[in-house]
């Protein structure tokens, strides 16, 4: 791993500004929001947004026209593309790249948790312990998505995702035997749960979900009460026990921050005790670094195997794949990126 491959590299914000094309965005929404404040704060200026021709009816977004590409085209001619939305919808993903094969496009790396934006900057100052961390991957594949993910994060060429995109499940990287403890930290509406269930043959000990938002933990409750020993927690995993603030927004991306109302939060040491786990997974919209805190006796005992979610937070797939090898240091950790734009679902498993 050559810092000279990554110092060699434009930023994704650097192109956008230097570009002698116009830049238009390509999407709308709350990362669109985000895209213009960046723009504003960066001297970039914005030609036009457009959307998809379903959905450009020339409606005004924060004072402009929401067009269809062809409309922008028609207009401006050859563009760089900005997007502003994620999707691992296969139909959508191919709709970017044929774009992408008629221009320029750049899919800034905007955080799914918090402000904080990962920058070429922020890892050259780390380039050291980057270096080493690539060396703790099992395998080829772990290496290269490590490196692309982060070269795709800078640039935010999608190119680099193209080449290390995986079908890879949990059951594929981490065999499961039939009588695992399961705790699914992020249970969403139990389906990764009921996934794990078919995966094991309807065959495991006991298992645990975690589900802070109460119009999602009602969907998993309905999905597995038909099966047996299952113990459903309606509480935010965390570091402490007691209660955090809790943003619902009834989909995947509800979490914990400074705004919401009061939820119960809980650490999975509390919930599992004495029995321990075999397997755990964690995909808590940015607070994976807490859950894991709050696991660190379960860790340690029983040696457990884990699915950790690395993609909320800029620096995640640095920080949590450390945290993870000093709990961990003789488990085998594989690094896995789901089919995605942008580097979403970036999956480390720790495996015996």
């Amino acid at each position: 791993m050559d810092i000279k491959d990554f110092t060699d590299l434009q930023e994704s914000w650097e192109a956008l500004k230097t570009s002698s094309l116009p830049v238009c965005i390509y999407g709308t929404g709350n990362a669109c929001e985000r895209i213009l404040e960046q723009f504003e704060q960066r001297g970039i200026f914005c030609s036009g947004i457009f959307a998809s021709d379903s959905f450009a009816r020339g409606q005004i977004f924060h004072g402009y026209k929401v067009e269809t590409l062809s409309q922008i085209e028609q207009r401006l001619g050859d563009i760089v593309v900005c997007c502003a939305f994620g999707s691992s919808l296969p139909d959508v993903m191919r709709q970017i790249r044929d774009i992408a094969a008629k221009h320029k496009l750049v899919f800034p790396d905007l955080p799914v948790a918090g402000d904080e934006l990962f920058s070429k900057r922020g890892l050259l100052e780390m380039f050291t312990d980057v270096q080493n961390m690539s060396k703790l991957f099992a395998d080829d594949l772990s290496v290269q998505t490590f490196i692309n993910v982060l070269k795709f994060k800078m640039t935010g060429d999608i190119s680099f995702l193209d080449n290390v995109f995986s079908s890879d499940k949990t059951a594929d990287i981490i065999a499961l035997g039939d009588d695992e403890i399961y705790a699914d930290l992020g249970a969403y509406t139990g389906d990764t749960a009921e996934e794990f269930i078919q995966s094991v043959g309807g065959k495991y000990k006991r298992i645990y979900t975690f589900e802070p938002d109460k119009r999602n933990f009602r969907k998993c409750v309905r999905r597995l009460m038909k099966y047996d020993n299952i113990t459903m927690i309606n509480a935010c995993a965390w570091c402490t026990c007691g209660q955090q603030r809790f943003s619902q927004s009834s989909g995947r991306q509800s979490k914990v921050g400074d705004n919401g109302t009061l939820i119960a939060a809980k650490t999975l040491d509390s919930a599992v005790g004495s029995d321990g786990c075999t397997l755990i997974k964690y995909d808590v919209e940015g607070a994976e670094r807490e859950a894991l805190a709050g696991s660190e006796k379960t860790i340690t005992r029983f040696q457990p195997q884990l699915a950790v979610s690395v993609y909320h937070r800029p620096y995640d797939m640095l920080e949590l794949t450390k945290y993870v090898h000093k709990f961990l240091p003789n488990h085998r950790l594989y690094l896995r990126q789901i089919p995605y734009y942008p580097a979403w679902d970036t999956i480390l498993y720790a495996v015996k």
